[in-house]
């Protein structure tokens, strides 16, 4: 089979970026091993009740509904081409083949189901991700920021300035590229012209295409609206770390302590690690938890609770979701397009 044009650039960061996670996400977990008393948060965890991981689970199931919802808005703003229920599994099923599979294959297999089930261009589906993808940090960043300016926490008054000014700035950056597709786009034109390759053309088009999702979800208001919607969606997912904290003895009183944790352990995933997230997810959050005076058993068995309540449901609608689907073969599926 042909290699695409940079397709052996791209298979190379993909490898390498692969590699890194197994190596920083193998190293994350030992370090959890060896600091904490893993006894301890066993004992914990057997512990567990049931009814605050029940809302939790029903919250992220909400969540995700919603968030097939904005990305079919994202790649049809007017509803014609891609109708909203059986958008929903599939996409659903695209982060739980991220999360079991490395190299992000649910995001090519959502490229190529979205482009061979509607018939849409590959670059339209690739840029409403980016849209998705900007959207999401915007929001994560937003959630992590109010953490900061409501938490009472143990950090110095100057670290806690440095961190709301980064996240300031990161969230401005995103904004500018959400209100500004002009902008995109003059990018993507001087970098074709200044750099003639066929690396940066593929860049260039994929920045033209976010462009055009950008432009298609509509006037600035609009834009606005799916802001906050998706910081809604992360606030609603965020409910599933406090169905944790509550489940292993934690107080309602504390919501703050897994509103901070949730923030920073899904900002921690931008680490490479595992696939899952295994390994970053942990680290970032037992240090989020502990920066605000929970003990280290306590955290690391909210964080691994969390975490697998974030991670098996959608794991499992793949392996279903997939095998009931016998008219397209999983592995053909995720073959590239």
């Amino acid at each position: 089979m042909g290699s695409r044009p940079g397709s052996g650039v791209r298979e190379r960061g993909s490898g390498a970026r692969f590699w890194l996670g197994m190596l920083f996400g193998t190293a994350f977990l030992v370090l959890l091993w060896t600091s904490v008393d893993m006894a301890a948060v066993g004992a914990l965890l057997t512990r567990a009740s049931l009814p605050p991981v029940l809302v939790a689970l029903l919250a992220y199931g909400v969540d995700f509904v919603l968030r097939a919802w904005r990305f079919r808005m994202l790649l049809d703003p007017a509803g014609r081409r891609v109708p909203f229920g059986p958008s929903v599994a599939p996409f659903v099923a695209s982060f739980g083949i991220s999360d079991i599979l490395p190299f992000r294959l649910g995001d090519v297999f959502r490229v190529y189901w979205f482009h061979r089930r509607f018939s849409l261009p590959v670059g339209q589906v690739l840029g409403a991700m980016v849209v998705e993808r900007v959207l999401d940090l915007v929001s994560i960043l937003m959630v992590a920021g109010l953490a900061l300016f409501l938490v009472d926490a143990a950090l110095p008054t100057e670290i806690i300035a440095q961190f709301r000014l980064v996240l300031a700035v990161a969230a401005g950056a995103s904004l500018l590229v959400l209100f500004s597709p002009r902008a995109i786009e003059a990018v993507a034109g001087w970098a074709e012209r200044a750099f003639r390759s066929k690396l940066v053309a593929l860049i260039a088009e994929t920045a033209r295409s976010v462009a055009q999702a950008v432009r298609g979800i509509g006037s600035p208001r609009r834009i606005l609206g799916m802001v906050l919607l998706s910081f809604a969606l992360w606030l609603l997912e965020s409910l599933v770390m406090l169905g944790a904290w509550v489940s292993l003895g934690g107080g309602m009183g504390d919501w703050l302590k897994p509103l901070v944790a949730f923030a920073f352990s899904t900002l921690g995933t931008l680490v490479p690690a595992l696939p899952g997230h295994f390994g970053s997810y942990e680290v970032f959050g037992l240090l989020s938890y502990r920066a605000v005076g929970v003990e280290a058993e306590q955290a690391t068995a909210t964080i691994l609770l969390a975490h697998l309540l974030l991670w098996l449901p959608t794991g499992l609608f793949a392996l279903g979701w997939l095998t009931a689907t016998r008219r397209q073969s999983p592995l053909q599926a995720l073959k590239p397009f």
